[in-house]
């Protein structure tokens, strides 16, 4: 189980390092490597290193989807639907050989993209044309607050001014580049066998669960106290916040526990 716990973390490392590319590129108006310019890049789900995120992305509750793009009760049926099969598809790839060993990982990450872009494929076609131009505006600012480890879940009640969704947008890129940067970090110590390290630049990466300054900054005073309260109100489980923070809060993949 062990060497289970410790190959998902290699895992995460290996797709982090690849997101947090596609997320610089979008940050400069480029399309993240198998995605497409606007906000519904097909690569990464916003978890590791802050990549663009999708419909098909568990971290976006489907609640807030919802309320957002006016789905009606058969699209929010099939989101759920299509999110469902990927995750039981993922979680078939990532299960130990019949060896008993763990996965390769540099191996099922192609099988774990098609999934997500199947999925992503999937629910695209259940959206009306306007739902999908909304769909891309709202991943956008999304991503940009998981980016800066504000839960997604505030994004209705924030209410943020097309100014405010600007400079997040901007921040958010800025914090992706330092996470590139922190990946590569990351990946000599994967290498290395240095699991402590490991451990230390993926806290460190996760902020322990507190929104970045540079976000936060962006935000009114009520603003602040909505997402301080928010946060209080949703504690982190397993290194998760319930109800839209995302995995690792678009800050890096929660390590299992050691």
């Amino acid at each position: 189980m062990r060497v289970l716990r410790l190959g998902l973390i290699s895992a995460a490392v290996v797709l982090g390092s690849c997101v947090a590319i596609g997320a610089i590129a979008q940050g400069a108006g480029q399309p993240p490597p198998g995605g497409r310019r606007g906000g519904q890049g097909r690569f990464g789900q916003g978890g590791f290193g802050g990549g663009q995120l999708t419909l098909s992305s568990p971290a976006v509750p489907i609640d807030l989807l919802v309320k957002e793009l006016k789905l009606t009760d058969d699209q929010k049926t099939a989101i759920v639907a299509a999110r469902m099969k990927a995750q039981t598809d993922t979680q078939a790839l990532m299960q130990p050989g019949a060896d008993g060993g763990r996965p390769n990982f540099q191996e099922i990450l192609p099988k774990m993209q098609e999934i997500n872009q199947k999925a992503a494929k999937d629910i695209d076609g259940t959206l009306k044309d306007d739902q999908k131009t909304e769909a891309a505006a709202l991943l956008k600012n999304l991503t940009a607050l998981q980016s800066l480890r504000i839960p997604i879940g505030t994004y209705s009640d924030l209410k943020l001014t097309g100014d405010q969704k600007t400079k997040l947008a901007a921040a958010s890129a800025d914090v992706a580049k330092d996470r590139a940067a922190k990946l590569q970090e990351l990946q000599a110590a994967r290498q290395a066998g240095d699991q402590a390290k490991m451990q230390e630049l993926m806290q460190g990466m996760r902020g322990n669960g507190q929104p970045d300054e540079k976000g936060l900054a962006i935000l009114t005073a009520d603003q602040k106290d909505l997402v301080t309260k928010y946060i209080k109100d949703h504690p982190q489980q397993n290194g998760r916040r319930p109800g839209g923070f995302g995995p690792g809060a678009g800050a890096g993949a929660a390590p299992p526990p050691m």
